[in-house]
């Protein structure tokens, strides 16, 4: 489309706030497209400028958005004073559009196919793409590509935050356990503060272990596979399942010795784990948790984890392997149990798994693994 000056700046200077904020979306979109030469740049910056002290928030953020486009310290500044704006929507437009005009000049908008680029986005882009092959690119193909690029972002995400959650939440404990010494010491304990303080502690503890999983979710396994017996990979996988149960349940464990795989150990443990600690959660009130192994061909193991639960319908199986879509988000479920699970199964150890589950009829959840070598005989 083609980008009228004079128009823009008669609408960026209306009384109208809502051709004012329309303005400032059609001066965004010629910048950033580089539909607006340097002269008009410098013409609409002092007036874009004006915009962000307007008394409406919608015109205030359609201005941060403006001035990412914009080059010069002033622009900057503006930014800067808006991301410290009394409006959420202000601070946060603001905020975004910072972080867009730092990134900017470090992204060219031409780049050869080749992956020496210092951007992780366009290397993993690249790298994929010499790899398909550019004429082999399917619709198919690209949103697998993209879903692989929105994964990588969220990981780094995950771990970002982990890392600053547990930072602040370090000393959450020592004064939680100090102020009960306190109240011991000044014999104002009573079995209000006792409980409260209980509960305190059980809290932290359920944002601890969401802190863990955002680490492991987020974290590439290990560089170094060693050969491990499934056996006992699945007795220390028990162990620490079962001690996040609720109750005590009967368990029935049939995994032959032998069966060797080429793992990342502590991973595999912490897989199978998750897949005990949710049959475990899913018997409240007790019952049978079945983990049974047995030979799939020459090369692959199958591992089953059952329990006797409530069972789920198809629409829970779903949300169960969406990130975050916890069922037991009140009685500590993080939502990434099973998202884990799968991602070591099938991403570190090119496996498979699969769930079958009804309402009322338990949850069988069955993973394949490769094996390192055929079972020794018998």
């Amino acid at each position: 489309m083609a980008y009228d000056l004079e128009q823009i700046l008669a609408g960026l200077t209306s009384p109208s706030w809502t051709r004012k904020a329309e303005a400032l979306r059609t001066a965004t979109a010629g910048l950033s497209g580089g539909e607006l030469a340097r002269e008009a740049q410098v013409r609409l910056a002092p007036t874009i400028i004006e915009t962000t002290r307007d008394p409406k928030w919608e015109v205030r953020k359609a201005a941060a958005l403006a001035l990412a486009e914009l080059e010069g310290d002033t622009a900057h500044q503006a930014l800067h004073d808006l991301a410290a704006d009394a409006n959420r929507w202000v601070s946060e437009a603001a905020t975004r559009a910072l972080r867009r005009m730092r990134t900017r000049g470090q992204r060219p908008k031409k780049w050869p196919l080749t992956e020496d680029t210092e951007d992780p986005t366009l290397r993993h882009i690249a790298a994929r793409i010499r790899q398909i092959g550019l004429r082999s690119l399917t619709p198919a193909l690209i949103y697998d590509l993209a879903m692989e690029i929105g994964e990588h972002a969220y990981r780094q995400l995950a771990a970002d935050t982990a890392h600053e959650i547990r930072t602040l939440l370090t000393p959450f404990e020592g004064y939680l356990a100090e102020l009960g010494r306190h109240l011991i010491a000044r014999g104002a304990t009573d079995a209000t503060s006792d409980r409260y303080l209980a509960t305190a502690l059980a809290r932290l503890k359920q944002i601890q272990l969401l802190i863990d999983d955002l680490q492991v979710y987020s974290s590439p396994g290990e560089s170094d596979f060693a050969p491990v017996d499934l056996a006992a990979v699945v007795r220390d996988a028990v162990t620490i399942g079962c001690a996040r149960g609720r109750a005590e349940v009967r368990r029935e464990i049939d995994v032959p010795q032998g069966l060797v795989l080429d793992a990342l150990p502590d991973r595999l443990v912490r897989a199978i784990a998750n897949l005990v600690a949710n049959a475990c959660q899913a018997m409240p009130e007790g019952g049978t948790l079945t983990v049974r192994a047995r030979l799939a061909g020459d090369d692959r193991v199958e591992l089953t984890v059952g329990d006797t639960g409530h069972g789920m319908s198809p629409e829970m199986i779903e949300q169960a392997r969406e990130r975050f879509r916890s069922t037991r988000r009140d009685e500590g479920g993080t939502g990434l149990g099973l998202p884990i699970a799968e991602r070591i199964v099938v991403h570190d150890h090119r496996g498979e798994l699969a769930i079958e589950s009804a309402p009322g009829a338990g949850t069988t959840v069955t993973i394949v693994l490769p094996l390192a070598r055929p079972p020794a005989e018998a």
